[in-house]
């Protein structure tokens, strides 16, 4: 109507120099006009389009990270190592408990019978399955030597490492593009991430010869060149429909962010953390993976329920939805487990953060959201064990509560480290088995980031 009522403003100034113009556009016409305009409006604002997200400009201020100090650096201090032996050493649960075990599980490393299995093919999938396994038994070996001072775990750690590093054609140096072509950064940068955790722990104690840094740095940069090429895939590809926030891009910038921090590149470090050359820095998605009350979610749930503060834009894969890519249709009743999985991911930023001289666990946007929230919103359905509470939208997902195997209360373990005063976390905790479960990536968050529990 403003468009219409400016042209009458304009032929009315008209008249007085060519008052045809006037008479031709009479009030029978300009009726038929406005019915006409009107009409037109309500059908395009009945077609079901998605929502276009405009990209605003970055603010040329951002949040810096400070210079890197010492290893430890990516997710334990010196202090956190000092803190984990005490509990240990203690004696009281659930540290003894949860030792027993890990040390069981850790010892099996070290038998003539555990290979690692390097993968340097050209299937992103099968390097995602064969490094986490190698990554993660390398984190936990390196975390055992930190307990104990054994070198015999750190050595095995390295070794592990080293073997990765031996192929003269290092691994993730080519994926064919036709293979899981939207997963490629994700998978890179989640996998990678144990191997990153291992070798900070070990060059605390210098226990990783000039060589192999060298070498560890070198496939690094491929690592990173990988992420950032899959990064670029999503941006080039609209999202994949719309995708604007999700999982994979949080992996992408944690994983970005932990190669920055181990290398000491604080220009890479920054870019992923915060920086106006990157639309999907980890400040960004904190600001845009958190649903605050009644924000549009996805735009392709196919049912209208409302969102709730603290909900994660992962949400929507609760239900079965294809065209994102070929003819892949994501698996129904997996709300939880996304949203569990990128509240994973943007507290291990947040880890990181803290170690390099930014408290992210404090820190909220403008437009309200903070870490804080997701945990708060998703700590009932770990107490209840009732996917059905909290208006419902999660209903039938009753199996990422109860047992599965990737069930992530175990996030709880670092909530309530860095919120000691949220008795709703602590709840958590008392409601599950504390120590029967490691934590994506992390590994044994008992130990590494356990406290006591009134």
């Amino acid at each position: 109507m403003e468009l219409y009522q400016g042209q009458r403003h304009i032929f009315v100034n008209q008249m007085n120099t060519n008052s045809s113009i006037f008479y031709i556009m009479s009030n029978k016409s300009l009726s038929i006009f406005v019915i006409i305009i009107l009409f037109g409006s309500l059908i395009l604002l009945s077609c079901k389009e998605p929502i276009v997200q405009i990209e605003k400009p970055k603010p040329s201020t951002v949040i810096k990270l400070d210079s890197f100090g010492v290893h430890p650096r990516l997710i334990m201090s010196n202090q956190d190592i000092s803190q984990m032996r005490e509990n240990i050493n203690s004696g009281n649960e659930p540290w003894n408990s949860t030792w027993i075990e890990f040390k069981k599980t850790v010892d099996l490393y070290l038998s003539p019978s555990w290979k690692t299995d390097v993968y340097t093919g050209s299937d992103v999938s099968a390097f995602y399955n064969n490094t986490i396994r190698d990554a993660s038994a390398a984190r936990d070996l390196a975390l055992a030597y930190q307990i104990t001072k054994d070198k015999k775990y750190a050595e095995m750690s390295v070794l592990i490492i080293e073997t990765w590093l031996a192929p003269e054609i290092l691994p993730a140096s080519y994926f064919d593009p036709e293979i899981a072509y939207p997963n490629m950064g994700m998978m890179v940068a989640r996998s990678t991430f144990p191997f990153l955790y291992a070798y900070d722990l070990l060059m605390a104690d210098k226990l990783v010869s000039e060589k192999t840094q060298k070498r560890f740095a070198e496939w690094m940069r491929i690592c990173e060149m990988r992420i950032k090429e899959g990064a670029k895939r999503w941006e080039d590809s609209n999202y994949f429909d719309n995708q604007f926030y999700q999982n994979h891009l949080v992996a992408d910038a944690m994983g970005l962010l932990g190669i920055g921090i181990v290398l000491n590149d604080s220009k890479l470090a920054q870019y992923a953390f915060n920086s106006v050359e990157n639309q999907r820095d980890a400040i960004d998605l904190i600001e845009g993976m958190i649903l605050m009350k009644g924000q549009q979610p996805y735009y392709r749930e196919p049912k209208e329920m409302p969102t709730q503060t603290g909900e994660i834009m992962d949400r929507y894969r609760h239900y079965a939805i294809g065209g994102h890519w070929k003819d892949y249709v994501t698996y129904p009743n997996r709300g939880l487990q996304y949203c569990g999985l990128s509240s994973i991911l943007l507290m291990i930023c947040a880890e990181m953060a803290r170690n390099n001289g930014v408290d992210l666990y404090n820190w909220t946007a403008k437009t309200g959201e903070n870490l804080k929230l997701p945990l708060d919103f998703y700590a009932d359905f770990y107490i209840t064990k009732d996917a059905s509470i909290n208006g419902g939208f999660y209903a039938g997902e009753d199996s990422w509560i109860n047992g599965n195997d990737q069930t992530t209360y175990s996030l709880w373990e670092v909530g309530h480290c860095r919120y000691p005063g949220e008795k709703k976390f602590a709840e958590v905790l008392n409601a599950n088995k504390r120590g029967s479960q490691g934590m994506h990536l992390l590994g044994p968050v008992t130990l590494t980031h356990g406290r006591k529990v009134e």
